[in-house]
């Protein structure tokens, strides 16, 4: 048999397997909302970021044999991804391929590079150690496409428990699929209110600019001011989450001199289905779309937050977050897929202006055998001009305002000037 037809015969029986769903070892398909991840790329690269500060130093070692267990239940993170086939291909990396270590005093010069790569050519993982004598600085990145917030947060609790020593229950594995989190789900109208926004667009909070340096600013809220906040929002029947949006509505109506804003809001569509006997590293997240809000100078604080809890109320009530996603599932499948990037680009708009609550990282899991957490904050994909994304995450009862961006210098003041306006107008709310 000559060389030609050799290759012939390997072509043949991979897709073959393929079809069959043997081999299935070496390929994972992609599910619908991950592909939604992957269209946007050239717009949102799919990144996913937690940074941490440690007193003391990851023992490397340790570190990467828990990535090789973890990779037993989530084989992905070790795979690359097939944009033009829509699925993770295992390219034989290893959790060596996952693991840097630099020199602690190179953390910010080197930023771009250590949470910046090429998922078609890498693992869906990467951390880079910035190591001192007796601390790290350590950033964890993942692929967006393989996992939204929440699924980022387990596979983190996932790895620390590795790390830790703690062998994982037999019969955990890890469900990827986004048919069960659609049973008994009935998508209501969109609500008045958003009907009334349908064609309210809300001007970029930057200019665009042709700056290449990134930022990851940020600025906290401290654990008391956090649990008067906390006890504020019961006391007014609402959600911490309509209290952070409430802010950065009202910030930015200001800043644009606009009546009316439109913000998307991200919803973890597991809440609506648990499955507390598997991982769910995956992309469950739904989005409302369109969450509309009427601003006027004279509103108060607690105005516009009877708007915002009123709203979301009724677009949770409705299942709003839902919206699109059955389609979707049902011709994932069948469509071709340059066709199917093209209406997912038109239903899942990427906004000017964003924002995403990925809730708390739980101290008690996420930690690591002979160190101290530090601080831990929680980011997004670095936004370029003139896209704005805050980003919240919340640990040891410490709350971190974030913005990942590109861009100038320029961008860099307009973006710390947006983060301390909004952490001031939740100040200033509990002193009312």
């Amino acid at each position: 048999m000559d060389k030609q037809t050799q290759n012939q015969k390997k072509i043949v029986i991979g897709f073959c397997r393929r079809k069959t769903g043997k081999g299935s070892n070496n390929i994972t398909k992609c599910e619908c909302m991950d592909f939604v991840e992957a269209t946007h790329r050239n717009q949102v690269y799919p990144l996913l970021y937690c940074r941490m500060e440690t007193m003391g130093n990851l023992d490397t070692a340790r570190l990467k044999n828990a990535i090789h267990l973890s990779s037993k239940i989530v084989p992905e993170v070790l795979y690359s991804y097939n944009f033009r086939r829509g699925c993770f291909v295992n390219q034989g990396f290893t959790a060596d391929h996952t693991v840097i270590i630099k020199q602690y005093d190179l953390v910010e010069v080197d930023l771009v590079e250590a949470l910046r790569w090429d998922l078609s050519q890498c693992p869906q993982l990467r951390i880079t150690i910035y190591r001192e004598e007796r601390k790290d600085t350590v950033l964890i990145g993942m692929s967006h496409i393989l996992t939204d917030g929440n699924g980022f947060l387990q596979y983190l609790y996932l790895l620390a428990s590795l790390y830790n020593g703690k062998s994982p229950a037999v019969h955990l594995q890890n469900k990827r699929e986004i048919a069960p989190l659609l049973k008994n789900i009935h998508v209501q109208p969109p609500t008045v209110q958003t009907r009334r926004g349908r064609y309210t667009a809300v001007p970029p909070l930057r200019p665009v600019s042709n700056g290449k340096n990134y930022f990851w600013l940020n600025c906290s809220i401290t654990s008391d001011d956090l649990t008067a906040l906390q006890a504020k929002a019961k006391k007014c029947g609402v959600s911490l989450n309509d209290v952070f949006m409430t802010a950065y509505v009202r910030v930015i109506a200001r800043l644009q001199h606009i009546n009316k804003v439109v913000i998307p809001c991200p919803a973890d569509l597991r809440r609506f289905q648990s499955e507390p006997d598997h991982l769910t590293i995956a992309n469950m997240t739904g989005i409302y779309k369109r969450l509309t809000v009427e601003f006027m100078s004279q509103h108060t604080f607690y105005t516009t937050l009877v708007q915002v809890h009123l709203e979301m109320t009724l677009q949770k009530a409705g299942y709003r977050c839902f919206a699109g996603i059955r389609p979707l599932h049902c011709v994932f499948n069948k469509v071709f897929r340059p066709t199917l990037s093209c209406a997912v680009k038109a239903a899942y708009r990427v906004l000017p202006v964003s924002y995403t609550n990925m809730g708390i990282a739980d101290h008690n899991r996420l930690y690591f055998k002979n160190i101290d957490v530090v601080s831990c904050s929680l980011a997004g994909t670095f936004r370029l001009p003139p896209d704005f994304q805050l980003t919240i995450s919340t640990f040891r009862d410490v709350c971190t305002f974030n913005c990942t961006l590109a861009g100038s210098a320029g961008d860099e003041i307009i973006g710390q000037q947006i983060l301390e306006q909004v952490k001031s107008e939740l100040l200033a709310w509990l002193t009312e």
